[in-house]
């Protein structure tokens, strides 16, 4: 089987959005066993379509759209299930996901916006604590402060950023 360029830049764009996916299937489907069969058949149908993906596009939006219309088609093989919900329903949560995910892209862009604007100090603090395995204790060992301090300065640099993030969504007009 030759690999081509598209196969490779779909399989990344997969990979990277594959819990994601699993997620918002999770979320419209009652059945934790159909998971699994869907995600497989979704795949199929990215792959077969993936020349037709906008790139200028978020790849997850759009492979919604197919995971969706997977649910639906599973749901019609398998009406002899008494417990599922409506199509009304499974529609609801699917458009209620993405606003989800869309407002929570929308805060992680806005809290990463807010880590720059933080002082050197507060932003190495944060650094050590929130992107390391590393525990209070342990760096307020490391770095010679009281473990009361540390706690009491992580506090006050999450208010900041948390403050921050709320302005910024409500700059844009979304919160």
């Amino acid at each position: 089987m030759k690999i081509t360029r598209q196969n490779e830049e779909f399989v990344r764009l997969y990979a990277k959005d594959e819990g994601r996916l699993r997620r918002y299937v999770c979320a419209l489907v009652p059945v934790m066993a159909d998971v699994d069969d869907i995600l497989q058949e979704t795949a199929i149908a990215l792959m077969r379509k993936f020349d037709q993906y906008d790139s200028t596009q978020p790849f997850f939006n759009w492979a919604c759209r197919f995971a969706l219309y997977e649910v639906l088609q599973h749901r019609k093989r398998a009406k002899t299930r008494r417990r599922h919900f409506s199509e009304e329903v499974v529609e609801a949560i699917a458009a209620e996901y993405q606003q989800h995910q869309q407002l929570s892209e929308q805060r992680k862009a806005a809290l990463a916006g807010c880590l720059h604007k933080l002082e050197d100090q507060d932003r190495r603090l944060v650094e050590l604590r929130y992107f390391s395995e590393e525990t209070v204790e342990s760096l307020a060992q490391r770095i010679e402060e009281p473990v009361a301090k540390l706690y009491r300065s992580l506090a006050r640099i999450r208010y900041l950023l948390a403050a921050c993030v709320k302005k910024s969504l409500a700059a844009e007009g979304t919160s």
